[in-house]
This record gives C-alpha cells, structure tokens and sequence, in this order.
C-alpha cells in the first residue's frame, strides 16, 4: 500500500497546502471541488485547485464544474506534473490508491469525507449537539443505514444520509444547524487515506457489521482489509461490530456486540484484569431480535426478510440504543421497514414465477446471502457475472448445487464462472452477451413456483455505471416481459 504523508493539519484554514488536485469527477469530487472554491473564496484565494479525471475530456470537465475557479482540468493518464511538491491529493471513493501511486508519495491524500469531518472539527461551536455514526463492513452498509434512517424518521428526528450511498457529506454543510444525526455509510476506499492517522473527530458510533473476501484485487489480504476497516472503529466513542467476524483482532475495538447465538463475553489478560466486557449485546435468531435488557421483536412481524437483512437491523437496534434510543415504539418502527432497492428487491410475479432484482450483489458473500434466502425454493435461475475484483467464487458452489437449476452469466469474467461451476451436473450453465439475452432465455427457461434472481456476485463496472443502472435495466426487461 502506498505510504502517505500525515500532515494533515489543517485543510484550507492556514493550510500548507497550496495546491489540491481532486481525482475523479463523480458527486464526491463534483461535491469536493465546490467545497474547495466556495473555502478558497473566504479564507485563501492563493490556493489553486485543479482536477483530473482519466474518462472525462477537458470540455466536460469544464462543463461540469461551470463557473467554479479551477486553474486546470487533466485527462489521459495521469502525470507528475500534475501535483507538484505542496499539493494535497482529494480522492474520490471509487479510485483505487494504485491508480494514483506514481504521483501519490509523500503527499497528503485525503477525500470528501475528511474534508467534511475536518469542517465538523473546525466548526464544533456550531454543531454541538450533531451525532454521527459511521457504517462500514462488506456487505450491509446501505440496508443499516436506511433502517437508521427509517428509525429517526419515524421518531421525528432530523437525519440524513450521505457517504456510499452517493450523496457527499459536504452537501450537508449548509443544513447542519438543524440536522440532528448523519449516518455515514463508509466504504473500504473511504478508509484507506486514514490507515495509522484515523479520522479528524471522533463519531459517536462506529458499526463493523461484517467481512468477507472483497475487494482484494486492491489490498493485500484479508488482514489489510480488516485493518482498514477497523480505522472506523479506532475513529469512535462507542463502537457497535459483529460477533461473528472470525477475527481474534476484532474484539479489540468490540464495545457492543451484535450477532447470532452468543453469550457474553469478557476477555481476561494474564493480570486477572478484564480487558474486554461487552456493555450489551444485541442478538437475533430463527424467532426474534433480541438483547440483554429485556427488548424483543418477532421476526415474523417484520416485513424485511433474510438473515443477513435481519442482522443488519440488528446493529441498527444496537447503535440506536448506543445513542440513548428509547425501545418504547421500537417494535411498530422496525415493522414497517421493507428494505431497500435492488437488495433482493421483489420485482415481479408472472407466470407463477418471482422476478428478483439483487444487483447490489456485488461480492460472492451477498449472492451467497441472497441465494441463501431462497433455500427452500427448489427451481433458481441465477443471473450472475460482471467485474469479480479477483474474489474467488468457490463459497458459492454448495449453494448453486443445491437449487439453481441455470446459472446465466453475463459480463467481464462470465468465462471465471463457467470454469469453476461446469462440473456441477445438476446446473445447465450459459454465457451471454447482454442483460437482455439472459433475461430473456431466463423468462424461458423459468418453471412454476420458482425464482429469477439477479445476483451478480460481481461489480458492475464493466458493462454499466453503477449497480443501480444495472438494476434498473434488469427491471425494465422484466416489466417488458
């Protein structure tokens, strides 16, 4: 991993900074560069500001940023030239450190979640009395923190949403004197600038709710990965992680526990001395959502299903009751949350034949989650494939064995797929050129009662902007069916 520079002191005000080049022109380096200007107007006009992004042209880039004070827009690849010696280094979430390794070395790198956080720190008079709680993990983020959301909602509080999920924190700035809570849901990307230096201020909770192999075309194993991850936790007052990572290192950071089937838990070091006790814990099982101080919710009153869904509203309970929440209109609360879009999202019923649209299934462990929620269902027809980030696909076999009866492939790595399942005699595997074709010969191939599910397993890179766009596109076919 590259090393980074840990000056960071301060951004803009009395910076030492004179120069910050944002890379990558998504909504967080749109949301950065706006940010930068409006803060180089009131405090520093000296300060220069350039972008670079390597799909978009000068033109565009310059239509993009209309009317904002950039001294240069860079395209092509990218160059030292680019960022000289005093330049801090704004990184948007989904561009990988190694694209920018060759000009990155001592540098500050930073993102647009820093720039807010450091906002937060340098205006705490303002927002005193503002909460914020920080979701990481492989799979889960964007179902916890809408349920947060749904939760405060319902209880008429003033909260928000931003991070991940597309929304830049920065674009809350002008709302921060009446918004009570920001739930940021943070990805691994988002974390790695603050590896060893953590982040400006303290959240008020920090949630791991889960790891699994992902993402490791870009960390080095499943220890980095962890280690980024677990900056989150290091960056929180009170921090809320799964029982269930299978990581030793992980109760370091545990303060509430959440999970399946535990009791519990003190860790004692050779002085006799407690280093670890889980203040509360929260669990659920095949009945209820349960925790150690006497709250319980039926699981057959919720209208979201799945495991992995439940223990996402798990950690959600958990960091609500962190913060003070009173369980008193918990349980009507959590009944009236259906999850979210393209989660193993219900699209659509014909022919006797359940249209399932899980495109946010971007990793091996979330199709193996959704397949998981249609175990009892004999006849499955998976549409999977896309960009699969060097994951392997192995701990998806059992589940194709049991009940997928065709495993259409689409995408970059369909031909990975083929390679690793054609030895299962019970599924008839086919590769296909576009989402049309496979939805199609999918509609044809569907028996009564059974389901079609896509669940890529894969990112969407390769042939789509985002998951979300790929998503929709399998939902227009089906409702063209």
């Amino acid at each position: 991993m590259t090393q980074i520079a840990s000056s960071q002191k301060s951004l803009i005000q009395n910076s030492r900074e004179k120069n910050y080049l944002i890379v990558g022109l998504g909504k967080s380096g749109v949301s950065s560069a706006k940010y930068l200007v409006q803060q180089k107007k009131k405090f520093d006009p000296q300060i220069n500001i350039s972008t670079y992004d390597k799909y978009l042209d000068i033109n565009k880039q310059k239509e993009l940023l209309k009317g904002l004070s950039i001294k240069n827009f860079y395209t092509g690849d990218i160059k030292h030239e680019m960022c000289p010696k005093d330049t801090c280094i704004v990184l948007s979430p989904g561009i990988s450190f190694s694209e920018i390794k060759a000009i990155a070395q001592g540098k500050d790198v930073v993102n647009d979640i820093f720039l807010f956080l450091k906002f937060i720190e340098k205006n705490n008079h303002r927002v005193k009395n503002l909460k914020i709680i920080g979701v990481t993990g492989t799979n889960g983020k964007t179902t916890t923190c809408f349920f947060l959301e749904h939760l405060y909602k319902s209880l008429g509080v003033n909260v928000r949403v931003a991070g991940n999920i597309g929304l830049s924190p920065l674009e809350l700035i002008d709302d921060l004197d009446y918004i009570e809570i920001i739930i940021l849901e943070i990805s691994s990307f988002q974390l790695l600038p603050f590896i060893s230096k953590g982040l400006p201020v303290k959240l008020d909770v920090g949630i791991l709710l889960n790891l699994s192999p992902d993402h490791l075309d870009i960390h080095k194993n499943m220890e980095e990965y962890y280690q980024t991850k677990a900056e989150l936790l290091r960056s929180s007052k009170r921090t809320v992680v799964s029982h269930n990572l299978g990581l030793n290192t992980s109760t370091e950071f545990t303060d509430i526990s959440f999970g399946e089937g535990f009791e519990e838990v003190s860790k004692i070091n050779n002085n006799g001395k407690s280093l670890i006790k889980y203040r509360q814990y929260f669990q659920y099982n095949k009945k209820y959502i349960f925790d150690d101080q006497g709250f319980r919710v039926e699981i057959n009153k919720l209208k979201i299903t799945g495991g992995h869904n439940l223990l996402n509203i798990t950690a959600g309970i958990a960091a609500f009751r962190v913060l003070g929440g009173s369980s008193n209109r918990l349980k009507n609360i959590l009944a009236e949350f259906k999850g979210i879009p393209h989660r193993i999202e219900w699209v659509r019923l014909l022919n006797d034949v359940d249209y399932f649209n899980d495109s946010k299934g971007t990793n091996v462990a979330s199709t193996v989650a959704a397949l998981e929620n249609f175990r009892d269902k004999k006849n499955i027809i998976l549409i999977a494939g896309g960009e699969s980030k060097g994951q392997s696909l192995l701990p998806l076999r059992d589940h194709i064995k049991r009940n997928v009866t065709h495993l259409l492939l689409i995408g970059k790595d369909a031909k990975l797929f083929e390679e690793c399942f054609k030895d299962i005699i019970t599924t008839q595997i086919v590769r296909y050129e576009s989402m049309d074709d496979a939805v199609c010969h999918a509609y044809r191939f569907a028996r009564k009662h059974g389901v079609i599910l896509l669940s890529p397993a894969c990112s969407s890179i390769d042939m789509y902007k985002n998951y979300t766009e790929r998503g929709n596109h399998f939902k227009e076919i089906v409702q063209r069916l």
